[in-house]
């Protein structure tokens, strides 16, 4: 007799890939969130809007992101995955806005940010 599998659990690899993929798109959002962090500093330390070194951080920063997004795609990445989880990007600018540039934040921009964090958390969960 064959042995038939009917089962739903997501195979070894399957797990494998979704977790690349999640780092992938972590890295992502981090790489992104620090291009803005740049792109900051040079709107308040330097105001040049062509060239400064600021800028050339951030492109070097912004670069990557292209491809890596094409690394995951063409790894088989999912982009009903990749992308939603991209939105830490929104958390890890709050942070810096907040914590380096000491910008105020209200509470319900903190209640957004917790619930990007949820919704990050279970799309990376599968």
């Amino acid at each position: 007799l064959l042995a038939v599998n009917f089962s739903t659990e997501p195979s070894r690899a399957d797990l494998l890939l979704n977790t690349k993929i999640v780092l992938l798109a972590l890295a992502v959002a981090a790489l992104t969130a620090a291009g803005t962090f740049f792109q900051k500093l040079n709107g308040v330390r330097v105001g040049n809007a062509f060239l400064s070194g600021w800028l050339l951080l951030a492109t070097l920063c912004f670069f990557p992101t292209f491809v890596i997004t094409n690394k995951a795609f063409l790894m088989g990445g999912k982009l009903s995955v990749f992308v939603p989880l991209t939105a830490a990007t929104y958390v890890f600018t709050m942070l810096v806005g907040r914590f380096y540039f000491r910008e105020a934040v209200s509470w319900d921009k903190w209640l957004g940010c917790a619930l990007i964090l949820v919704g990050v958390a279970e799309i990376a969960r599968g």
